[in-house]
């Protein structure tokens, strides 16, 4: 079988959503994307210096992405995403394809971040043996384990009242900087966290296709925004699944609002705002060993473990 090997385009998109399909009806890790939403990914990434395309007889059977952070600190973590369709694998390709990506990488951490340190990391649904196998076999160590939660949007969610001297109003766009500077602050010294630029902000929240103001909150105390909940919702899971998903992609509170009931009551709107718009599920990702206690406020609004990813790390000399 012989491999060719070379960088994707964006011609590639419609190649790689189908193939990604096709691994995820094997795989079943439930992060379900479209051409849409690998088009975005495309346009964040560094497709000559950072990406590949691995082809047999001129169809697409695996492919590669390096993803850069734009204000790493201490350690700059430069993840490498990618799949091998199930029709070719056991024939060495991920391996190879891991391999190949690495040097992309250090390539790309150099010109940008010279003097910093540098790992490669990529995310592995836990039940994925395959995957889990071949970072094991190529030195990468599980640095940290992630768990993503469900909950129904039926008659039992959980009715958190709003704490005194706080109210709970919708995100808007004349507040989007201090959100984000909100955001960073909460975040502060959570690991793997880094500040996101002004630029980086955008590309994930304001000026995605998958935000969604309409349902996403702000918690006030004296008119400044002191916790946030910031939603997304990906059509393709409700076409796939039939399921409409809210998609809880951030929930913070500033340290000095802590302790106070503030997340458990912006969770709480959130979710009674989403069943009143027509979302049948909401689901989000938080680290198994988040230091802000935040996995008993999911439980205790009633999100319950659908599966875990783990975070694989790997160092690389400069």
């Amino acid at each position: 079988m012989e491999l060719v090997w070379r960088a994707l385009t964006t011609a590639d998109i419609p190649a790689v959503a189908a193939l990604y399909c096709a691994v995820e009806a094997v795989d079943d890790t439930g992060e379900l994307l479209s051409e849409e939403d690998f088009a975005e990914r495309f346009d964040e990434t560094d497709l000559p210096g950072g990406s590949l395309a691995v082809l047999v007889d001129g169809a697409l059977v695996a492919y590669g992405l390096v993803a850069l952070r734009d204000n790493p600190v201490n350690t700059h973590r430069v993840r490498l995403d990618g799949a091998v369709h199930p029709d070719f694998r056991r024939n060495g390709i991920g391996r190879q394809l891991l391999q190949r990506l690495i040097p992309l990488a250090r390539k790309l951490h150099t010109a940008r971040h010279p003097a910093m340190p540098m790992v490669v990391n990529t995310m592995v649904e836990s039940r994925c043996a395959g995957h889990v196998a071949l970072c094991a076999e190529l030195g990468f160590t599980a640095d940290r384990y992630f768990n993503e939660l469900e909950v129904a949007l039926g008659e039992s969610l959980a009715q958190v009242p709003i704490p005194p001297a706080y109210e709970i109003v919708p995100f808007s766009a004349a507040r989007d900087e201090e959100v984000r500077e909100v955001c960073n602050a909460a975040f502060a010294g959570h690991w793997g966290s880094v500040e996101r630029s002004p630029e980086e902000w955008a590309a994930s929240f304001t000026n995605s296709k998958r935000f969604v103001p309409e349902t996403s909150f702000l918690a006030l105390a004296d008119g400044a925004v002191a916790g946030f909940v910031l939603s997304r919702h990906y059509p393709v899971v409700e076409e796939l699944t039939g399921v409409r998903e809210l998609w809880i992609g951030d929930v913070g509170t500033l340290r000095e609002h802590r302790g106070r009931g503030v997340a458990s009551a912006l969770l709480s709107w959130t979710l009674a705002q989403a069943k009143g718009q027509g979302y049948q599920r909401a689901g989000l990702s938080v680290d198994s060993a988040n230091p802000t206690r935040a996995l008993g406020v999911y439980e205790r609004a009633g999100f319950e473990l659908k599966r875990t990813w783990i975070d694989y790390g790997l160092p690389v000399s400069l």
